[in-house]
């Protein structure tokens, strides 16, 4: 399907065969240049190191990246969660950008306009046009090049039918382009200064050449019950110390509890939807199947036939049970009922239900998938390239497409290309409402015969009444006005059949855990202050009500924050279960010379570690275990070592044999082992502390 759409969007600059549908740019900075953009503070959205965005810059290019995907990846940028995409991507952008200039600047770095159109339409394409437009590349960077310097946006729009050849997309490609230059020079700089050395060098072959095999005892930490250990305030203070970068934050912070109730549909609501659809049977069954799907089914009717394994659960079951005429009774299913596809929703679907039936079309035996040449012609070579493609010429450039993926192609080429069989070469011409198509076809390849049912589904979505949506707003708007407080809501909620949750909301969240999409509680977190306790808001499928608990400054999270305490004692707890094993089950083996003795004492059995190397990061069947690896390769073998503290285990091991593999030492090769290494890690490193050096001002939740 991709291939063809392609083919009717780029009619003349995509003459031959297109290899498959864009792929989504994965855009790494932002804007270029902010000078003269940071005036005021009233409306800065956000300030890096003292260089501010205002609201109009931040949402200029934020519209302009919406158009950008909305015209080339077809977005729908008003759905929610593409917006809030779109908006933590500009503000990544912002942040990453003033970052990285500031660096560039230090160090007498820039990208010049030659460089740009160098990438942009020269000999040397940028990444970011190959990503968008695959080996058609450099023709589209000379093209839209030529329309920024004539002016002719419109009337290429118009001759060619490509919507997405606008001056605001240019813009957001150039600037990438200019971004991904910007990054690379920085990489390249941080490359040149990272030169190891031949010990360096040496010790990664060592560690690569000799292997050892050994034996071991072991038992995981998760055996030691919680009871046997305690975290105490003092092993969580030196854990913070130890990682106080994790805990720097950005954004705003407040602490809450919240109630959010699921609005699950009531009997009623239940035995109405199913009424819909048994009215619906009489018809569903005999008459128009387009018809009816079309009223109100989630479903729309695809005329296709997919292969019997695509269906999932009691859709399964039903397709392979029956034969072409057969019609399902209504069931009803909870979840996504995308599932029944093997496909998955955009939006949350946990809390819904359906009512559903099936009809079976039609049935056949035929290839799954075919593997196709589609090739854009002119009417004047459109015979010299079939006589090329028939030959072979375009049988490297050919795509596997299903019988599903053509149902939005042109019906008589749908229609020919499910006839053709492999080998099969064929000329096709239609018009497409404003030009002459002409197209070359050729069946290259095709996979083998399966079952496969071509199935309409009739699926209604059972949705809370007003009714259900009032009695639940009843009971809830009753508990907040009985108990005005926090406190009395944390008393109470239990015995009233609620319970009250806590969290952390940033500034920038969209939802508050299980409930998505509730920014308008999120504003009214930030809005408020401690002990104000917010509206009924409806929101993700509940009814939700927020109570504003505490602060948390930008800065370090403190100790005193429950939510940070909590996962620091889920991150220590595992050692102090591992130092428990070693005090107590280890300690009091009796018989310590042997691995027999350890595994008779613990209940536990001998495993085998074989081919176990310096440059491996786990060991199999015990985890990222390094302490293990290195003392494995330390001792001599025979030796007994342990117990051994690793990260999930406590462990004994007896050294095997160590084998000399007989590598050869390259002393080049293991210095690019050595850079490839330290490289990445000295990238990673680098845009880490960068991050974390900086004074950022996310201000975001003032206007968004």
């Amino acid at each position: 399907m991709a291939v063809f759409q392609s083919i009717q969007r780029h009619p003349v600059l995509l003459a031959s065969v297109l290899g498959g549908g864009l792929i989504l740019m994965i855009i790494m900075f932002g804007f270029d240049d902010y000078n003269g953009l940071f005036q005021g503070d009233r409306d800065t959205v956000l300030s890096v190191n003292g260089k501010k965005v205002s609201w109009a810059q931040f949402e200029t290019e934020r519209q302009r990246q919406s158009d950008f995907f909305q015209s080339f990846y077809n977005q729908d940028v008003n759905k929610a969660e593409i917006s809030h995409q779109i908006n933590n991507q500009i503000y990544s952008q912002c942040v990453q950008d003033i970052l990285l200039d500031e660096q560039l600047e230090q160090l007498g770095i820039a990208v010049s306009d030659a460089e740009v159109n160098e990438l942009a339409q020269g000999s040397h394409i940028s990444p970011v046009l190959t990503q968008i437009f695959g080996q058609n590349a450099q023709t589209y960077g000379q093209t839209f090049a030529q329309l920024v310097s004539n002016n002719g946006f419109e009337e290429f729009q118009q001759q060619y039918n490509a919507p997405y050849m606008t001056l605001n997309n240019w813009l957001v490609i150039e600037h990438q382009i200019k971004s991904t230059r910007k990054a690379q020079k920085y990489s390249a700089l941080l490359n040149a200064a990272i030169q190891p050395n031949k010990l360096e060098a040496q010790d990664v072959f060592n560690g690569e050449n000799t292997d050892v095999s050994f034996s071991y005892v072991r038992k995981r930490a998760s055996e030691v019950a919680d009871s046997l250990v305690s975290v105490s305030s003092s092993d969580l203070k030196a854990y913070y110390e130890n990682h106080k970068e994790s805990f720097k934050q950005n954004q705003q912070t407040r602490e809450i509890v919240y109630v959010a109730v699921p609005l699950y549909p009531s009997e009623d609501d239940r035995n109405a939807t199913l009424a819909n659809l048994q009215n619906a049977l009489p018809e569903f069954t005999n008459g128009d199947v387009k018809e009816v799907v079309a009223a109100n089914s989630q479903f729309s009717y695809v005329d296709a036939f997919l292969n019997d394994n695509t269906f999932r659960g009691e859709l399964k079951e039903f397709v392979e049970a029956n034969a072409a005429g057969a019609v399902s009774e209504p069931k009803i299913y909870s979840g996504d009922i995308f599932t029944l596809l093997g496909e998955q929703s955009e939006n949350d679907e946990s809390l819904s239900e359906y009512y559903w039936m099936a009809r079976i079309m039609a049935k056949q035996t035929a290839p799954d998938s075919l593997k196709l040449v589609i090739a854009g012609a002119t009417k004047e070579n459109q015979d010299s390239l079939f006589t090329e493609i028939k030959k072979g010429s375009q049988d490297s450039l050919a795509q596997w497409t299903t019988d599903l993926a053509t149902i939005n192609y042109e019906a008589g080429l749908r229609a020919k290309i499910a006839s053709a069989k492999k080998g099969d070469t064929f000329k096709y011409d239609f018009n497409n409402g404003q030009q002459d198509i002409y197209l070359v076809v050729k069946v290259v390849d095709e996979t083998q015969k399966v079952p496969q049912s071509k199935v309409a589904i009739y699926a209604e979505k059972i949705n809370p009444s007003s009714k259900t949506r009032r009695t639940e707003y009843g009971r809830l708007n009753e508990f907040i006005n009985d108990n005005p407080s926090i406190q009395q809501m944390q008393d109470s909620a239990l015995a009233k059949g609620f319970r009250l949750l806590n969290a952390d909301v940033a500034s920038n969240s969209y939802n508050i855990n299980q409930v998505k999409e509730c920014r308008q509680a999120v504003r009214f977190v930030f809005e408020g202050k401690t002990g104000d306790i917010s509206e009924i808001y409806e929101d993700g499928g509940y009814l939700l009500v927020v109570g504003i608990t505490g602060e948390i400054e930008q800065g370090y999270a403190t100790l005193d924050n429950k939510n940070v305490a909590d996962y620091m004692r889920m991150q220590v707890k595992p050692r102090k279960q591992i130092e428990y094993l070693v005090k107590n089950d280890f300690a009091n083996v009796a018989d310590k010379s042997s691995l027999e003795g350890y595994s008779s004492a613990l209940g536990v059995g001998i495993q085998e570690a074989t081919r176990v190397n310096f440059n491996m990061n786990s060991i199999s069947g015990l985890g990222i275990e390094p302490k293990v690896i290195a003392e494995a390769l330390k001792n001599a073998e025979g030796t007994i070592v342990g117990p051994i503290e690793g990260n999930s285990n406590a462990v004994i091991i007896k050294v095997g044999a160590k084998t000399d593999k007989g590598l050869t030492f390259n002393e080049q090769e293991y210095k690019d082992k050595v850079m490839a290494s330290a490289y990445r890690n000295a990238s990673g490193l680098a845009s880490q502390q960068l991050n974390n050096a900086a004074e950022i001002t996310d201000n975001r939740i003032r206007f968004y």
